[in-house]
């Protein structure tokens, strides 16, 4: 239900913007609102399942590509309503839930996404939200608040929040305070106590839209609403205020900096001083990205010595640097790797000896997908096939037993595959 409202919401607000051109004859693609980043050996991955699908993405050499799709294979419930990424001994990890089961995958090869567990509660609970707390796995659903160590068994529980009014829900950095936004309200719980300490009412054009607000190590909780940028004290006082200029306010995160946080408003994403509380530099979704943007939900993940923000903004996936120049963005639309041309593979050289390079043609593919190349059976490299579902490489004899072997290319997304002879000398 949570999942339906957001979406009615965010087309609705999308409409009555003045600044929302979007083209009805693109009723079929998926609205970005929501979703996560992680940086991983040295790449930058951003996650959503706004679609109902698990969609994975990276950022490689400047643009923002598609490496992977998980769909939920459950009748009782068919759509992921919440992602976390987890890393954990040197691998990469994303937690789904889909309302009945909890799932975790192994996506350290994103190209081939391996499930590690498949577990529901035996109190029925029905999984809303993914969150953490002190490093641990939280789910929040229909039977609370419950914190999970890493063999999966829960080991606290909580029961502060009104779960199937739930509008966002977060945990600060010290893990002592639970922040829940539902309609017009903002709730602050003491997790040590259990009990509420504040309740501070927000500007809310409308009541439906779920909005984030994040706590900080100076007892202050950050929100934006549809009226301005908010620090508020545990006495349930402003003490600081930034008036932005939209009708709407979505999300806030850190910035990897502790001297700045930022936020959306729908128009952009602005990056502010949290000392001056004044912008430092901010950009506008509606210039810088296509048309039918709507600046909503905001990651922020470390990139080297630096960071990237990553902004789910309506028609599209945004990515920008510190600066808020923009990196990449990944547009809405249907998928649609159908082949254009029938399979075929062709090699300048029919046999050669091991360590000898030969050059590799092939067409018939999905467009753009990535191709993962096997020679004697073994895993050679992954490439991406062009906009014609074409590609050429050059590969190296592998050194097995001299006699006949097959380089086989399989499409990672079509699964389209196909074979060549080869002779090993």
């Amino acid at each position: 239900m949570k999942k339906k409202l957001l979406i009615i919401t965010i087309l609705l607000s999308l409409v009555g913007a003045a600044l929302f051109i979007g083209s009805p004859a693109k009723s079929k693609a998926k609205s970005y609102y929501s979703g996560e980043a992680v940086s991983y050996n040295g790449k930058v991955y951003v996650g959503t399942v706004n679609s109902g699908s698990f969609e994975l993405f990276a950022l490689e050499n400047g643009q923002l590509y598609k490496k992977t799709s998980i769909q939920s294979q459950d009748r009782e419930s068919k759509e992921f309503a919440d992602l976390l990424f987890w890393k954990e001994s040197g691998s990469l990890y994303v937690f789904l839930i889909n309302g009945r089961y909890l799932y975790k995958y192994d996506i350290s090869n994103p190209i081939v996404p391996k499930e590690v567990v498949k577990l529901k509660d035996n109190s029925w609970d029905w999984f809303l939200r993914l969150e953490v707390k002190d490093g641990k796995l939280v789910t929040i659903g229909s039977k609370g608040v419950k914190v999970w160590n890493r063999d999966l068994v829960v080991v606290n529980a909580y029961n502060m929040i009104d779960n199937y009014d739930l509008g966002s829900a977060s945990f600060s950095d010290k893990g002592d305070l639970a922040i829940n936004m539902q309609n017009d309200k903002v709730k602050i719980y003491n997790t040590v106590s259990r009990k509420e300490v504040v309740e501070y009412s927000i500007a809310s054009n409308d009541s439906k839209a779920v909005r984030q607000a994040i706590g900080s190590g100076d007892d202050l909780v950050y929100l934006v609403d549809d009226k301005s940028m908010k620090a508020i004290g545990l006495d349930g006082q402003v003490k600081k205020e930034f008036k932005h200029i939209s009708n709407s306010g979505y999300d806030v995160a850190n910035s990897v900096n502790p001297d700045y946080i930022y936020f959306t408003d729908g128009m952009g994403v602005v990056k502010l001083d949290k000392e001056t509380f004044k912008p430092a530099k901010w950009a506008y979704s509606y210039t810088d990205t296509p048309a039918g943007s709507w600046a909503m939900g905001l990651k922020v993940v470390p990139d080297g010595a630096t960071e990237k923000v990553v902004v789910f903004n309506g028609s599209n996936i945004w990515v920008l640097d510190n600066n808020l120049k923009t990196v990449a963005y990944h547009e809405s639309k249907e998928e649609d790797y159908r082949p254009i041309e029938d399979l075929s593979l062709s090699i300048d050289k029919n046999r050669a000896a091991a360590g000898t390079q030969v050059s590799l043609v092939g067409q018939g593919f999905g467009i753009e997908e990535d191709l993962k190349i096997e020679f004697a059976g073994l895993k050679q490299v992954v490439i991406k096939a062009d906009k014609n579902g074409r590609f050429k490489t050059i590969l190296t004899v592998p050194s097995v037993l001299p006699g006949g072997a097959d380089i086989k290319v399989t499409g990672q997304s079509t699964k389209r595959t196909y074979s060549i002879a080869f002779k090993i000398e």
